[in-house]
């Protein structure tokens, strides 16, 4: 437990040193929940009003942002770096670099999820769900689940400028195919086909349901299972190719 604990200190040290994690997973969600807010807070998306429906949305973007910059991303630099051949040298284990690593993720979401709540209930005067559990179970699974596809990132990437390659390229389908900040509706049908394949689809919908009291329904359980798949897949790809050191 105490080499847990103190690698969790150092990530988390790292990981407010790290700029562009910081500026994706707190600073890009919650300027574009203000801005998307400040333009759309009158309309309403399948019977749900703004809030409703986006204050998921941007806590899915966060999600996104997390697993690939702040834990895919950083793996990669912290291994590029020569941080994990240190540490070999030391009481540490890979069995706590993970969870302090997985720990690292749940704070930067639990934080980034309180800030759109804080931006929503004082800013914008919003209501925050009444159904606080089912949505507190949506993230946690939500986030595990994007974790496992943070660590594909880390797996396959070898170098920093290609794992930032493969975040970045990845940032504008999620974000704005997946209904995280623009309605499908408003794409050409080609595109709106298109969100199937997209995985923060199926986060932005398992969200919305647990934000709305809906996530134990027949209507949520297309979106759970897809994510289950993703989970057991990513899970399955980063075992087998995942290395702490070249």
């Amino acid at each position: 437990m105490q080499t847990v604990l103190v690698h969790t200190k150092m990530e988390m040290k790292l990981f407010f040193r790290e700029t562009l994690a910081l500026l994706f997973t707190f600073i890009v969600p919650a300027v574009s929940f203000v801005v998307f807010g400040m333009m759309f807070k009158s309309d309403s998306y399948d019977g749900l009003d703004y809030f409703q429906a986006y204050i998921p949305s941007m806590i899915a973007i966060i999600i996104f942002t997390t697993a690939f910059f702040s834990m895919g991303l950083q793996v990669v630099i912290d291994r590029e770096k020569g941080v994990y051949k240190r540490l070999k040298g030391t009481p540490l284990n890979q069995k706590a670099i993970f969870t302090a690593t997985i720990i690292k993720g749940f704070f930067a979401i639990y934080v980034g999820a309180i800030e759109i709540l804080l931006i929503a209930k004082f800013g914008f005067g919003a209501g925050i769900t009444e159904h606080p559990l089912q949505f507190f179970i949506a993230l946690t699974f939500c986030s595990i689940t994007f974790f496992s596809i943070g660590f594909i990132v880390s797996s396959l990437a070898k170098r920093m400028q290609t794992a930032l390659g493969i975040a970045m390229i990845a940032m504008y389908p999620m974000m704005f195919l997946s209904g995280a900040t623009i309605p499908l509706d408003a794409f050409p049908e080609i595109l709106q086909k298109s969100a199937v394949i997209i995985p923060l689809t199926y986060v932005v919908n398992v969200l919305r349901d647990g934000w709305n009291g809906s996530l134990f329904t027949a209507g949520a359980l297309v979106d759970l299972i897809v994510l289950a798949g993703i989970l057991i897949v990513s899970t399955i790809i980063g075992t087998r190719f995942f290395r702490w050191t070249d």
